[in-house]
Order: C-alpha cells, then sequence, then structure tokens
C-alpha cells in the first residue's frame, strides 16, 4: 500500500517520510528510514570518501590471496597488471554508471530493483546479495583472523599453546581470533553509514601505506631485484586465455558491488565525486594494488623459490614484532 503525495512530509538529511496516520496504512517493508531516500542537504560523500571505499576493499586479504593465485597460476608481472588494468577499467565504467543511479534517486539497491523486479519481486534479489555479503564477511573476516592470529604469537609467545588443537578447522587461538574481529566489525556496521565513512576515511590510507611499506620490506630482503616470472610461467595462447578469464574472474568479484554500488552513492554529493573518487580507487588504485601483488610474490620467489598464498605468508617472516604490530588486519568487505 502506498501513500498519496499530500501525506509526504519533509525530514531533514533523511528525504521523505509519512504523517502519522499515513504511516499506520505503509508496510514497514516497504518503507522506512532505511530505505526512503536521502535529500541532498544529508549526503556527506565527497570523492574521498569513495576513493577510501575502493582503498579498504581492494586491498583486502581474499583480493591479495586471488592477485597472488594468479603468479601461481603462471602469469608474470606485466601479465598480472593487465590483467587488473583490464579489469579495473570495465569496474570503473560499470560501477560509476552504477553509482549515477544512487546519487540522481538517493535509494538504497532493495529500493532501486524494483524497478525491475516488482515491490514484492525485488525482495529476492535483495536476499540473494545478502546471502553473499554474508559469505564474504566469513571469508575476509577469517583470512583478517589468520593475520590476527599471527600477530598476538609473534607478541606473546605463551600464546602458541592456544594454536595447536583444532575445532571445527580452527584452533582455540584461531577462534578467539576469529570472534574477536568478527564482533568489533558488527560494532561498526551498527552504527550505520555515517561511521563506515569515518572508518574507512581512516582506515583507507593506513591501510594502503602499510602494504606499501611491507612491499619495500620485501623489496629489500630480496635485494632490490624481483622475480618478474617461474619456470612454469604461460605463454602464446595459454597466457592470454588466462589473462582474459583473470580480467573476468577481477570482475566478477565486484559482481554485487557493481549492483548494489547505489547503498553508498546515494550519500555522494555529486556525479563528480563519484566519477573522481572511483577513477582514484578503482582504475589506479587497482593498478597500485597489483603493483604490491607483483612485488610480495615476486620477491619472495627470488628470496626462495617459493611461491606464497597470501600476505600472512610474508608477514610470518618478520623478524620484528614491532613491524608485525603495524601489519593491517582488515576489515570484512561485503560486497
Amino acid at each position: 500500500m502506498s501513500t498519496e503525495p499530500s501525506q509526504l512530509v519533509d525530514e531533514p538529511g533523511r528525504g521523505f517520510t509519512t504523517d502519522a496516520a499515513a504511516a499506520a496504512r505503509v508496510s514497514p517493508s516497504l518503507y522506512n528510514p532505511d530505505l526512503a531516500p536521502i535529500r541532498r542537504e544529508g549526503r556527506r560523500w565527497s570523492a574521498y570518501n569513495i576513493f577510501t571505499l575502493w582503498a579498504n576493499d581492494v586491498h583486502s586479504l581474499g583480493n591479495y590471496s586471488f592477485a597472488i593465485g594468479l603468479f601461481a597460476l603462471g602469469l608474470g608481472g606485466w601479465q598480472i597488471l593487465l590483467v587488473l588494468g583490464l579489469g579495473g577499467a570495465f569496474l570503473f565504467l560499470l560501477l560509476s554508471l552504477s553509482g549515477f543511479m544512487g546519487e540522481k534517486t538517493g535509494v538504497p539497491f532493495p529500493v532501486m530493483s524494483r524497478i525491475s523486479f516488482g515491490i514484492r519481486g525485488a525482495q529476492i534479489p535483495a536476499v540473494i546479495r545478502g546471502a553473499v555479503a554474508i559469505a564474504w564477511f566469513g571469508i575476509q573476516t577469517y583470512l583478517a583472523s589468520v593475520v590476527l592470529r599471527i600477530l598476538i604469537v609473534a607478541l606473546a609467545p605463551s600464546a602458541a599453546t592456544l594454536d595447536t588443537n583444532s575445532v571445527l578447522g580452527l584452533s582455540t587461538l584461531g577462534w578467539i581470533s576469529f570472534v574477536a574481529l568478527w564482533v568489533v566489525q558488527v560494532i561498526i556496521v551498527s552504527y550505520g553509514m555515517e561511521m563506515i565513512r569515518k572508518y574507512e576515511a581512516f582506515a583507507g590510507p593506513v591501510i594502503l601505506i602499510t602494504m606499501v611499506a611491507l612491499a619495500i620490506w620485501m623489496l629489500s630482503s630480496a635485494d632490490w631485484s624481483i622475480a618478474w616470472t617461474t619456470p612454469d610461467s604461460l605463454t602464446g595462447v595459454d597466457m592470454w586465455l588466462q589473462i582474459v578469464g583473470g580480467a573476468s574472474l577481477w570482475v566478477a568479484i565486484y559482481g554485487t558491488f557493481v549492483l548494489n554500488f547505489c547503498d553508498f552513492t546515494r550519500n555522494a554529493t555529486s556525479k563528480r565525486a563519484i566519477v573522481a573518487g572511483n577513477f582514484w580507487g578503482i582504475p589506479l588504485n587497482m593498478l597500485v594494488f597489483g603493483g604490491i601483488v607483483v612485488t610480495l610474490a615476486g620477491a619472495q620467489f627470488r628470496i626462495d623459490g617459493r611461491i606464497i598464498e597470501a600476505p600472512a605468508d610474508i608477514v610470518k617472516e618478520v623478524p620484528n614484532t614491532l613491524d608485525v604490530s603495524g601489519e593491517p588486519i582488515a576489515v570484512a568487505s561485503t560486497h
């Protein structure tokens, strides 16, 4: 059931809401403060905020594991950069167009999807999106908990006694790390989009600086020289098929983000802010991400011929516990 236009009243910073009489006849699943359009006067996401959104999301442990895996699959340094460059260019186009919808209407994905699926049908993609988000939340939290577990053992060696058993695939220390990060993230998210904006504005630069510092440390450990390829590197048609496949998978990773980017850009101050934030945060930031990946994987291979699986493998090798304590414990990014 919907309300008449005359029953809508302006609510500063949010958009529109219903008066008391109309509210009694409106289903809260169809209209509530979270689904209401946001007025332009209440929007605070600048180009910098959109950039830091990507700085946090791209530089996640899950993405590093994926990109380093390309090295293990036989792609060299320039091929990995090409994979991420092609994927980044395509994502920049898709996410800019998707972001414009949120900036123009001020409504989130569950409301936007009603255009295609109808009022009730829109609940289906919303539920599917939620299931994917839960899966990503768990994956990213687990990967971050691995780094936290290593950090704890490095700073408090006696904690290693809690890391010898296995309960449903994780040690006692592993479960403590996982649950601790899970709780921290839930607390941050529970305060809403404004808290997420503030957190990412702080965490984005910290993650970038930390990962660049780790790459420089690895480069110095490899005598400022890295291996751009492995003996099993692909060539010819197989190489190009892997490049196209890798770029496609990189885009697929952000498939749900392409759909629900309006959840964030409904808070954007302008289309210019979306384009600028996306430009610095997607193609350029992804190339920086690729450079870090190539440096980490290539330096480790140069040192001992070993192909790492994730940054956690390198964190284990950091000899100084002060340096380890500075490693990023990535907050899970729920695409």
